[in-house]
């Protein structure tokens, strides 16, 4: 799996591509406590360009989630396929998440959001 991350608006952007399973998950959660290390921030998750998504990666999301909210940063996931969508929904962690249908809509100010 690659990730790219950089800061837009202020939130972090993270990009992963290929599939996410146990293992590139815990690579993925490393690489973003790294990048957040010096200052929390909003983490944007735009899932576009993943192919697969294993089971196992959801307690991985949820670590990523828990990193963002803990420091009063919102963590969203954007522009899920369809093959992530459905594991979200199957295992029921849908209600749990935050989504955007796209990546200038997760970094949409929250105000925005609600209007």
């Amino acid at each position: 799996m690659q990730i790219r991350m950089q800061v837009v608006s202020g939130a972090l952007v993270v990009r992963p591509a290929g599939r996410l399973t146990r293992s590139t998950a815990d690579e993925l959660l490393q690489e973003i406590e790294k990048e957040l290390a010096p200052a929390a921030r909003d983490v944007v998750l735009n899932m576009q360009s993943i192919e697969a998504m294993d089971a196992d990666a959801l307690a991985y999301l949820f670590r990523i989630q828990h990193r963002a909210r803990s420091s009063a940063h919102r963590f969203c996931v954007a522009a899920a396929p369809d093959v992530a969508m459905r594991l979200f929904e199957c295992t029921h962690v849908a209600p749990r998440l935050d989504f955007a249908p796209s990546e200038d809509e997760a970094l949409r100010p929250a105000a925005t959001l609600l209007a």
